[in-house]
């Protein structure tokens, strides 16, 4: 069995993934990840999938994250030949740390392995970009400024009535 042919929607639209080019999301996005199982079972057999941003931190390990990141269940129909089953997961972005920056996509057939004992999964490294929602703390100076001017406003005022 192998995963292939990975797709995302983004609002109304379907791309394909693609390393070094990626496609912007957010916090509050919804990507649907559509993808193609190609194998055989020999009677209806319930997989579970999972589907996740990830990256890889300081170490060089996978970092799956789990504010993007869905788990779930398909069943694949019994057969006798090798088939395609097409499946489509929804992926609800969540507020991401380390924060913005790149992050690759990882559909995953958990459980399973090819026949020299790999997992199965389709990774696109490097296709999502993802940007951060600035918090209060990233506003700061931005208010701290705001604020200096107007105070400075509000002690200029009563001077220049002064002098009218």
């Amino acid at each position: 069995m192998q995963i292939s042919q990975v797709q995302v929607q983004i609002g109304n639209f379907i791309y394909p993934l693609t390393e070094g080019q990626p496609l912007p999301i957010k916090a509050g996005d919804v990507i649907k990840v559509f993808f193609t199982i190609t194998g055989r079972v020999p009677k209806d057999t319930e997989v579970e999938i999972w589907a996740s941003l990830y990256h890889y931190d300081a170490l060089g390990l996978l970092n799956k994250q789990e504010k993007a990141q869905t788990k779930g269940t398909t069943t694949l129909e019994g057969t006798v030949e090798i088939k395609d089953y097409e499946r489509m997961v929804d992926i609800n972005i969540g507020e991401i740390v380390p924060g913005s920056g790149l992050y690759g996509l990882i559909v995953e057939l958990r459980g399973y392995e090819d026949v020299e004992g790999n997992p199965i999964e389709a990774k696109i490294p490097d296709c999502l970009e993802f940007t951060a929602t600035p918090s209060v703390w990233d506003m700061l100076p931005s208010l701290i400024g705001i604020g200096l001017m107007v105070f400075m406003v509000s002690m200029i005022t009563p001077m220049m009535k002064e002098g009218v």
